[in-house]
This record gives structure tokens, sequence and C-alpha cells, in this order.
């Protein structure tokens, strides 16, 4: 046998070439997931649970799981309670002042008398210790209606008051509480008519008073102090991923408009 002939030949078949779809892959690449791992007290978001998470594309075209904020009660109270308190603090101490300085009042009418040879009107009328003048208006042969209302008013300044003209407010008069006297002399001469001067006066409230008068003033600051602080919070909250934070300042929002009525109507 020819040696030649002998041989054997074999064929190696290569493996066939395997081809990559690079898309494929990127789509089959595992989801990342952000956020801190390890949460003692409890997770920020369970990956089960897809409302925990919302999914936003990654530079390089991958999803990215971004766990959402978690509302936290206690950043809740920190940006509603903070402005809260700046509208209850001094409400609270015009309810109190106005409970205990609600005074007793009183009203009389004093007859103006004429003096002879002159346009001038002349009266007495005092006050005790314990009561301060409100207001006076003067009225003129018994004709106090809607049409006439009061000729001459009274600007009330401690133990004194200016009696003004209502129409042109010139100063026609005075009223000293520490004599008693009334002087009226009008720029009109009324003549012969009935001249009354109506007085009301109201019970010293002392101290409570001033409370009263410093907290509607306080009241006006912190209410807007309040408001302004509110849409601070409201703001710092939602951006910096606080969103107990940002709807306390929401809630303190939205009661700054009845917290204004209501200190109106202790005012």
């Amino acid at each position: 046998m020819d040696e030649s002939q002998s041989e054997i030949s074999i064929e190696v078949n290569a493996p066939p070439s395997i081809e990559l779809d690079a898309g494929n892959i990127a789509s089959n690449q595992p989801v990342l997931m952000t956020g801190e791992p390890n949460q003692s007290s409890q997770n920020l978001f369970n990956v089960a649970d897809p409302q925990n998470v919302s999914f936003v594309m990654g530079p390089n075209g991958q999803l990215i799981a971004v766990a959402k904020p978690p509302f936290v009660w206690k950043h809740f109270w920190i940006g509603g309670g903070i402005p809260f308190a700046l509208y209850v603090v001094p409400l609270l101490l015009m309810l109190i002042a106005s409970g205990f300085s609600e005074g007793k009042y009183i009203w009389d009418d004093v007859e103006l008398v004429s003096e002879e040879n002159s346009t001038a009107y002349t009266g007495e009328f005092t006050l005790d210790s314990d009561y301060r003048l409100e207001w006076c208006g003067v009225y003129i042969d018994n004709k106090r209606s809607a049409d006439t209302g009061y000729e001459y008013v009274c600007e009330a300044n401690g133990d004194q008051a200016n009696i003004l003209d209502a129409y042109t407010n010139e100063t026609v008069g005075y009223w000293n509480g520490q004599n008693g006297t009334i002087y009226l002399e009008p720029e009109v001469d009324h003549g012969d008519s009935l001249i009354i001067i109506q007085f009301e006066a109201q019970v010293e409230a002392g101290f409570l008073m001033e409370i009263l008068y410093d907290a509607e003033e306080l009241m006006i600051f912190s209410c807007c102090l309040g408001f302004l602080l509110s849409i601070v919070l409201l703001i710092v909250g939602f951006s910096t991923g606080k969103p107990g934070m940002g709807w306390g300042g929401v809630a303190a929002l939205v009661a700054f408009p009845f917290i204004g009525i209501l200190a109106a109507g202790i005012a």
C-alpha cells in the first residue's frame, strides 16, 4: 500500500461566529437603584412597590429608579407649625385681653345753653376716673336721622376732646374733662335751636387694654411674617425633598386668610 494513500484526511470545522446585538444587551441591563442601601430604621422604598419609586432616564440611556422622598410628620409640623404659631400667639393674647377688657358703657345727653349776645353754647359733663371718653356727637333740634346725622363730632384725647364740624372737620369747640366744661361756637348761628351733645364712655380696663392694643399691633406684624415664612418653607420643603415641610407650608398659607378674618372680628 502506498504511504500517501494510507493517510486519513481530517477536516476541522470551526464554530460559527457569534454576533452581538448591542441594543439587546443595553435593554437587558439591570435597573440601577439609587439611594442609601443601609436604613436601620426603615427602607426609603420597597423595590416591589412601584409607588415608592419613580423611573428616570440616566445619562447613558439606562432607566434609573429614584426613591420618592418620604412624608415625615416632623417636617410637616416644622413647615406648618412655625408660621401657625406666629398667627396664634398674638391671636390668643387678643382673645384673652378682649374677654377681660369688655368694659361697661354709659351714654349721657347734655343740653347746651346759648350764651347771651354770642353764638356760643356751653354746658357741663363730668366723667368718673374709672371711665374714658370713647365718642361724642352733637345734634340739633333732636334730629339724629340717617339723613341729617350729627352736625358736630368729638375727637377724644384722654380727658380732653375737640369738637369738630362733621362736614368741614374744623374745630368749633372743646370738652374739658378735668372741670367738665363744654364749649361750642359753630360758624353757623343756630339761634334758639335745641342743641344736645351725646357722650359715650367706657370703663377703663387698665393694663388689659394695653395688652389688647399691643396684641393688635403684634398681630399685624406676625401675620405678615408668618405669611412670608409659610411661602419660604413651602418652597424649601418641596425643592429639598421634604414634602412634609412643603405641605406644612401649604397648610399655613391656607390658614392665613381665616386667621386674618378672625383677628379683624376680635379687634
